[in-house]
């Protein structure tokens, strides 16, 4: 008997392992026609170029905030701002962007998301000269609309694109891009801008970082818009063949659903709150590292910057092999508990080397700390879409990305407070009670694994 051609109306039967289609990867043996494209991994490259040219403008006038404040003759507080107005951006936009999303597709959405922060490098371009602070915030002000686009995507990108035994992974990838630009920000900005008196001087390398930049987001949203893609012509799993069977989409409106998710699903709302505490740790270490790490090593000011790299980079490389080894194992709770618990050993681990003053040794638990903090953000996304399933992960991985953000503006201002008056051991107790509490609501959170139970169920 010949083997029948594979098209897209042909129907899989289990036990068929063979692939005729040059473009397919491979070939689920599920009564579902399911299919895995080798092209997921240029949806998900060219995406993750969108969020390091998005993430790279973030911190990158905070970073060199004195400069920037002399330079533009303008407050320490209006540098902040800078960064301030892409968390309001992110809590102003995100619903409005999510309800666009799920009507014009993920490829426009990527789209726009890319357009808007290659607008707003070119709008910084002009930004260069000292009495033009007002259009630079106005630059900064549509890369944080660009990002309410981008900072959704990653689930959906991964539920859309790629198998059951690499969801975990794709998401990673996908989020963790954002920590590579925050990365490269921290190396090139504070080295290639130095503070020179004079104002020419820093003129003309702010505006080589602005052309670099703008040119960098032009080629990325480009190619975007010529190769990026919406969606497969089949399902890469049976758990997404099982939503669209569904209809996926917002047919009762953003706000019903949002209802929903926090009103009727109790494991969604302590995720929210776990991965809120344990993910604001992460995101307060940019303001808090300085003042911890600087009590104990005076003039370090390099050193310090050189462990928030090492706390972006080496966490985001540990995170990845962990979410390997979830998609493996699918040990969803076991892991998810093993990382929040380990990030208290880490903490204590930190803040014990920083009181021993062996600055190495500091390095070193730093960068296991990073690794178990940006573990659980790629874990969290991974539990959210299976408590939320078939509901939008587009919508439920929003809402759970807002938690970091809005316990982070708490968070903040609560350590940085509790350092100056108490000082720093005070501030660690804080941190490791945070943590804490975190860990004990992952080990009280029975999570629904609805997604797997639909993977077997369509098995």
């Amino acid at each position: 008997m010949k083997n029948r051609p594979i098209t897209d109306n042909y129907i899989s039967h289990p036990l068929k392992t063979e692939c005729t289609e040059e473009n397919d990867d491979t070939f689920s043996g599920s009564p579902l026609k399911v299919r895995v494209f080798k092209r997921r991994w240029l949806q998900l490259f060219l995406f993750a170029l969108c969020g390091i040219c998005s993430s790279y403008q973030y911190p990158q006038f905070v970073v060199i905030s004195h400069i920037i404040s002399r330079y533009y003759d303008v407050s320490t507080l209006a540098v902040a701002s800078t960064n301030i107005m892409l968390m309001v951006a992110y809590a102003v936009f995100l619903f409005p962007a999510l309800f666009l999303m799920e009507r014009i597709g993920l490829k426009w959405t990527v789209v726009i998301g890319a357009a808007s922060t290659c607008l707003g490098a070119w709008i910084k371009v002009f930004s260069a000269a000292n009495d033009r602070f007002p259009l630079l915030l106005t630059g900064q002000a549509m890369v944080a609309i660009g990002q309410v686009f981008i900072a959704p995507v990653p689930g959906k990108l991964a539920a859309f694109w790629f198998g059951n035994d690499q969801l975990a992974l794709a998401t990673a990838i996908g989020s963790y891009a954002a920590h590579v630009g925050l990365s490269i920000c921290f190396m090139t900005v504070p080295i290639f801008v130095r503070n020179h008196y004079d104002v020419e001087e820093v003129r003309y390398r702010l505006s080589v970082i602005y052309w670099t930049v703008a040119i960098a987001c032009s080629v990325v949203t480009l190619a975007v818009l010529f190769l990026f893609q919406d969606e497969p012509s089949a399902p890469p799993s049976e758990s997404r063949a099982l939503q669209k069977s569904t209809h996926e989409r917002f047919d009762k409106g953003v706000l019903v659903s949002f209802k929903k998710l926090l009103t009727k699903n109790r494991n969604f709302i302590i995720l929210w709150n776990t991965y809120g505490l344990i993910v604001s740790i992460f995101n307060s270490m940019g303001a808090v590292l300085n003042p911890l790490f600087l009590t104990h090593f005076k003039n370090c000011e390099v050193d310090a910057g050189i462990m928030l790299l090492l706390l972006c980079f080496v966490g985001t490389i540990g995170s990845l092999i962990i979410a390997s080894i979830l998609d493996k194992t699918k040990k969803f709770r076991v892991i998810a508990i093993t990382v929040s618990s380990s990030s208290l050993f880490c903490e204590i681990l930190f803040a014990t080397t920083l009181n021993m003053e062996i600055k190495w040794t500091v390095f070193l638990s730093v960068s296991l700390f990073g690794i178990t903090l940006l573990s659980f953000s790629a874990i969290g996304f991974e539990l959210c879409a299976e408590a939320t399933y078939p509901e939008s992960q587009a919508l439920s991985t929003g809402i759970l990305s807002t938690a970091g953000q809005i316990y982070g503006a708490s968070v903040i201002p609560l350590i940085l407070k509790v350092i100056d008056v108490y000082g720093d051991t005070a501030g660690h107790a804080v941190i490791l009670a945070i943590l804490g509490l975190g860990t004990l609501l992952t080990i009280s959170n029975k999570i629904d694994l609805r997604r797997q139970r639909a993977e077997e169920s369509a098995m």
